[in-house]
């Protein structure tokens, strides 16, 4: 019996129209983060274990894939492309201070726990805005994640914004150690809200501060939440997050796209380097975010820059599922064309593809074997997505025949039978 080599667990072939889906979608999304102004830039798929290391914030060293090169460094295959370009950032444009807009497309790599069904290689789309630190800069970040959902055929999405600070302000403020804030974030994180109330009753806490630490979870909705969660605080930090959130709706109104948003001030990320709001863009057909992101204002520091930043990832691989369950579908057309020929009219074949290939189009030679039929031909070309064949069965006959709806009608092929 044959044996096949199987890809491993977490990995995955994507070939015929499920390739082609991706890649448009792809190219679409790229169109549109150069429609605001970001250039491109790649970075290596792998690095110095020091740019995803602790101090970094990024994924945890358990999920990540580590090797050695010949001179014993540590190297790590990218679990996360934002401390990538923060560390190119900091090499390429290091003397650059006014705003810096990148985009890129890239694979990223994490071990995770196979129970939790991920792929451990995943293809990430994104954009960082750097040295811009104004609600201005969050708020062009935002409607970029909108419209990117948009201009991917989502109909039905929602964007959910928080900020770091509003959590933080009363942990610093309840002088929370470390454990305990570490627990908390863990009970918000699954939306426990009675383990919380309980963990945060036995601590002790002034009735005011038990009181905003225990409502954190309740506040979630519209703009209209922000307000309440001011007149849980007193704390200038957490009301200056607030008063952050509310500029940056004031200019997703001029952008139209208040309505696709919400906001979370219970929202907890696992990328410790998020300084400000954080995000999360959501669909249906999928469990998790397709789209994540924040502001970190200290990441560029760790490589040598101090310089504000904020971004996002999109993860094309969820955007496409959750786009095949809702069933939206992408214009992906059969407009390959097949030249089906006899032995004896390669040359032929050869000039007629030449010509056509100049125009624009997509042609693929093939040659009628003799132990073959016309119909294993069509269904061959059906199978590898052609559009059409031109069968040229002999110089003075040939036919063209349509893959989509078997039309047939004869054709002149005379001008490509001398040279």
């Amino acid at each position: 019996m044959k044996h096949l080599i199987h890809t491993p667990e977490g990995v995955r072939d994507i070939f015929g129209r499920e390739c082609d889906k991706k890649r448009y979608l792809e190219r679409k999304i790229e169109k549109k983060f150069r429609g605001f102004g970001y250039q491109s830039i790649e970075t290596p798929s792998f690095e110095f274990f020091d740019v995803f290391s602790k101090e970094v914030g990024t994924i945890p060293s358990a999920n990540l894939y580590k090797f050695f090169d010949r001179e014993g460094n540590t190297l790590v295959l990218r679990p996360d492309f934002t401390p990538s370009v923060a560390r190119a950032a900091a090499m390429y444009f290091s003397e650059e201070k006014d705003p810096l807009r990148l985009c890129y497309h890239g694979n990223v790599y994490r071990n995770n726990s196979s129970y939790q069904g991920r792929l451990y290689e995943c293809t990430q789309m994104g954009v960082e805005f750097l040295n811009e630190d104004s609600p201005e800069a969050d708020a062009e970040v935002i409607a970029l994640v909108i419209q990117t959902m948009k201009e991917a055929g989502l109909s039905n999405y929602q964007v959910t914004i928080g900020h770091v600070d509003y959590f933080d302000a009363l942990a610093e403020e309840a002088q929370l150690d470390e454990d305990v804030i570490a627990e908390l974030k863990h009970l918000l994180s699954i939306q426990n809200r009675f383990g919380m109330q309980e963990l945060i009753e036995g601590l002790g806490l002034r009735r005011d501060l038990q009181t905003a630490l225990c409502t954190i979870p309740e506040l979630f909705g519209n703009v209209d939440v922000l307000d309440r969660a001011a007149e849980c605080v007193r704390n200038d930090k957490a009301l200056s997050a607030i008063d952050r959130l509310k500029k940056i709706y004031s200019i997703l109104e001029a952008y139209g796209c208040e309505r696709s948003v919400t906001f979370d001030l219970g929202m907890i990320t696992s990328y410790a380097y998020y300084t400000g709001i954080i995000l999360s863009a959501y669909t249906f057909g999928t469990g998790d975010a397709i789209i994540k992101g924040g502001r970190y204002d200290d990441l560029l520091g760790h490589f040598g820059k101090k310089a504000p930043a904020v971004g996002f990832a999109v993860e094309i691989d969820s955007l496409l599922n959750a786009l095949d369950r809702q069933n939206v579908q992408l214009p992906i057309a059969d407009i390959k064309t097949m030249i089906l020929y006899p032995s004896y009219m390669e040359h032929i074949a050869i000039r007629m593809a030449t010509d056509q290939r100049s125009k624009g189009l997509d042609i693929a030679c093939v040659r009628f074997e003799e132990d073959k039929v016309l119909d294993h031909y069509r269904a061959y070309g059906s199978r590898n997505q052609f559009g059409g064949i031109i069968y040229m069965r002999s110089p003075e006959e040939a036919y063209a025949i349509n893959l989509g709806n078997n039309e047939v009608v004869k054709t002149d092929i005379s001008a490509y039978l001398h040279e």
